[in-house]
């Protein structure tokens, strides 16, 4: 039975309902002008919509499986087996499958695949299993969009985005005619287009796609229903992630609000909007660079992402008082150490939070007397000096500002990427300072060294502690890589050429 089970989770998993999306925060709800398109491609359909929705074709099919076919079973069987299921799936998809129960077989092999890493045998099951829906089902039937998306996240893991938007956009398309236009099961292959789309740079088209993600819940729950908390938080983050950040802060502001409403003002709810919130001022203050990778550098690093005409390294005026982005950080932290559940890691956590704030805002005073309470706290909750030590022993950068990735090259024949680094050393200074700073190695030398020199001007680091005492660290080294790309010379061979132009197109990949 367990693995009945099992196997019918595999069936669902291409998505009926999507976790909760984000949006934009508005007084009202407001109705897009048009619902942005799926994909760039007209949906494969077929001449005519299908009389009456099909409300629930997962429930359908699981209904239809039999009694109790094991995973196993359903890969083994033979072409005349008496469950109907038919065909040796295992070894062969092109055997008899002519039952419903083929199509689901089908998906469960192609996930199989999916979550093995077999890619391109996960795609050509996913393709067959769509062939064998179209043939049985119509090309309306609510399958079809399961399929569709599998081929979509199969192309996606290939790294072929075009072909990944196209049919998450067909998966769109056919789930609206069945569900409606505005109905949640659409969200989830809603925002897996966003997330290419932001992988690809395509800034614009996610957030437009986020930001109707988020009517679709609104019109759902309500504008202050606590049921609408994790889509609001997740187009805050979509904002923040764009450097829409006022856009971003009226949302976590609006979280609050709807938080203190139905839980009250001290509730554990309300940490992470408040935390968040706070986050906003310091990134205005400090920006951090949008990034196509879905991983966060190890080595924690703000590049911004300025217009292009915007002095990166430039002081900055804060839009709004630093004040109310403290007090927001402040309420947070209070909220953590008076919860009886908080254990003392998590306390401190919060606490060396608060302390790295007031550093980044050169309130060096209160920063000290901050880690200090840290260094306590831990200490009565029965820490070791040596444990202390090794957890203060290296600077942390708060504050490593590397030289953003300019535009992708306008020409393409010829061109050749190369993967470049940077060996940096520097010393720390026990005000959290970067001093001594110098450059060991590069390759290509000379591509970055004087944009990295005068960037790292800005950094900022938690320094070291011995004994409770920020002390300065001398020595550190850092490698830095990159992306830059290669034109051979006029003449030269299509080979990477070491004389051939080197163009100024690197993008960080900090390590």
């Amino acid at each position: 039975m367990m693995l009945r089970h099992q196997v019918y989770s595999l069936l669902t998993i291409a998505v009926l309902h999507a976790p909760l999306a984000a949006g934009a925060d508005r007084s009202e709800i407001t109705v897009p002008e048009d619902p942005p398109a799926a994909g760039p491609h007209t949906p494969v359909a077929g001449p005519e919509a299908p009389a009456t929705p099909n409300a629930a074709p997962f429930e359908a099919m699981a209904s239809a499986a039999g009694p109790d076919p094991s995973a196993l079973d359903l890969f083994s069987l033979e072409p005349n087996d008496s469950s109907g299921l038919g065909g040796n799936l295992g070894g062969n998809l092109g055997g008899n499958l002519e039952s419903r129960d083929s199509v689901a077989a089908l998906f469960a092999l192609a996930q199989i695949k999916q979550e093995t890493g077999e890619y391109d045998e996960a795609l050509a099951t996913w393709e067959r299993a769509l062939d064998r829906v179209r043939e049985h089902h119509g090309r309306w039937d609510q399958r079809n969009a399961v399929a569709l998306a599998g081929i979509g996240a199969a192309h996606r893991e290939l790294d072929q985005y075009l072909e990944a938007i196209e049919h998450y956009g067909q998966a769109v398309y056919i789930n609206r005619m069945n569900e409606g236009l505005h109905d949640a099961s659409q969200l989830d292959y809603l925002d897996e287009i966003a997330d290419i789309h932001a992988l690809r740079g395509e800034w614009e088209e996610a957030v437009q796609l986020q930001e109707y993600a988020y009517y679709v819940q609104q019109r759902e729950h309500g504008q202050d229903s606590p049921a609408i908390l994790p889509a609001l938080l997740n187009m805050a983050q979509w904002y923040q992630r764009t450097g829409a950040l006022l856009g971003s802060r009226g949302l976590y502001e609006h979280a609050v609000s709807i938080i203190e409403q139905h839980y009250g003002e001290d509730d554990i709810r309300l940490v992470d909007p408040l935390h968040k919130l706070a986050m906003t001022y310091r990134f205005e203050r400090y920006p951090v660079a949008l990034t196509s990778r879905r991983e966060e550098p190890s080595f924690r690093i703000s590049a911004g992402d300025p217009t292009p005409a915007q002095d990166r390294y430039a002081p900055r005026q804060m839009l709004y008082p630093y004040g109310v982005g403290e007090r927001a950080l402040v309420r947070s932290v209070e909220i953590q150490l008076q919860h009886p559940d908080a254990t003392a890691k998590e306390r401190a956590e919060a606490l060396i939070g608060l302390a790295d704030w007031y550093l980044l805002f050169d309130k060096r005073s209160q920063a000290m007397v901050t880690y200090e309470q840290v260094h306590d706290l831990l200490r009565e909750a029965g820490w070791s000096d040596e444990q202390l030590a090794a957890s203060f022993a290296d600077p942390v950068a708060l504050e490593f500002p590397i030289p953003e990735a300019p535009s992708a090259p306008p020409w393409t024949e010829g061109v050749r990427s190369h993967e470049g680094y940077v060996d940096l050393v520097y010393d720390v200074t026990n005000r959290g300072r970067l001093r001594n700073f110098d450059i060991l190695d590069a390759d290509p030398e000379g591509l970055l060294d004087f944009r990295l020199r005068r960037a790292v001007r800005a950094a900022r680091f938690r320094p070291r502690f011995e004994d409770g005492e920020p002390v300065p660290a001398a020595g550190i080294t850092h490698r830095h890589r990159f992306v830059y790309y290669t034109q051979p010379a006029e003449g030269s061979p299509s080979e990477a050429d070491p004389g051939g132009s080197l163009q100024d197109t690197a993008r960080y990949d900090s390590e």
